[in-house]
């Protein structure tokens, strides 16, 4: 579409583990994107059941593979799943901006902002009661925004049963909006900063 690469603003996520990750980050670097191009990834973990902690643990060695490979925090983009526990996932989105900035200060680096992603969680989705993920999905967006996540995905609450309609697919979208544009959630900077239940 002609679009100047150098203002698209465009994750992505290669494998940071990729034999090859420099070298298509230098390429797409020299066609004039900026990135991010490695994603550091650790929704697999959560969905195979992994624990919060151990989820975070995979993000950050993959966002360590990346760095060693790209040389560029600001290359790396993190993924992390949200799931209708809100407590748990507003923290765990929290630790990640926290814990990153502690491996950039051991590799010698300024702490920097990280581009943070956050998906709702394909275990939480149930079958025998489709509509109740749209909650659940709405409680995912809300703890994923709040914990600082730059973007936010929503499945449709039918996923689970298979292709999801466009009804289930505009409540995804639309969940999101709501929070933003009506709950207002956007407008506070940081509403979990000086609450001990997530510091």
């Amino acid at each position: 579409r002609s679009a100047e690469p150098s203002v698209v603003d465009l994750a992505f996520g290669l494998d940071p583990l990729a034999a090859d990750l420099a070298a298509s980050a230098r390429s797409l670097s020299q066609r004039g994107f900026k990135g991010p191009f490695a994603a550091a990834d650790g929704r697999a973990v959560h969905d195979a059941g992994g624990t919060p902690a151990q989820e975070l643990a995979f993000a950050l060695s993959a966002g360590l593979a990346a760095l060693r490979a790209l040389e560029n925090p600001a290359q790396i983009e993190f993924r992390l799943a949200a799931d209708a526990d809100q407590f748990a996932t507003l923290a765990k989105f929290r630790a990640m901006r926290w814990l990153w900035g502690r491996v950039e200060e051991a590799c010698g680096l300024q702490p920097a902002p990280i581009r943070l992603a956050a998906s709702s969680a394909w275990r939480m989705m149930t079958t025998a009661e489709p509509f109740v993920n749209v909650m659940r999905a709405t409680l995912a967006a809300f703890a994923a925004g709040l914990g600082g996540a730059d973007s936010v995905t929503l499945l449709p609450f039918s996923q689970a049963l298979g292709l999801p309609d466009s009804f289930a697919r505009r409540l995804a979208r639309n969940a999101q909006l709501v929070e933003l544009r009506e709950a207002r959630l956007g407008f506070v900077a940081d509403p979990a900063a000086g609450a001990g239940g997530y510091e």
